[in-house]
């Protein structure tokens, strides 16, 4: 087992997805970037809905804890709904396999 992890958040948005919310991803995503611990994020939607999500590669269980404490308070704030939210480790022997970009 690996040390990094993954962080695998699904999201429900009431709101209008406008110009304004749109930039405001993208300055999250630049702020994101910078985030210690964070290697990449994949940004996804299901398209047609109000569902969101995201997955996350951490390089350790201290910095995703950090940056999830934070980044849960930052999405109550602006009225986005936590539908599901799992920790996991990684199979690297596996996952190498199949090409996982999964060293940072």
């Amino acid at each position: 087992m690996s040390t990094m992890k993954i962080w695998d958040l699904h999201l429900a948005y009431d709101g209008p997805v406008t110009e304004e919310f749109l930039a405001g991803t993208k300055e999250l995503a630049e702020s994101i970037a910078q985030e210690p611990g964070v290697v990449w994020k994949i940004w996804t939607i299901e398209e047609g809905t109000n569902h969101f999500g995201s997955t996350y590669l951490f390089r350790d269980r201290a910095s995703l804890e950090t940056y999830k404490a934070m980044h849960m308070k930052r999405l109550e704030a602006i009225g986005v709904t936590v539908t599901s939210d799992h920790v996991f480790d990684i199979m690297e022997d596996l996952s190498a396999i199949n090409n996982a970009p999964i060293h940072g």
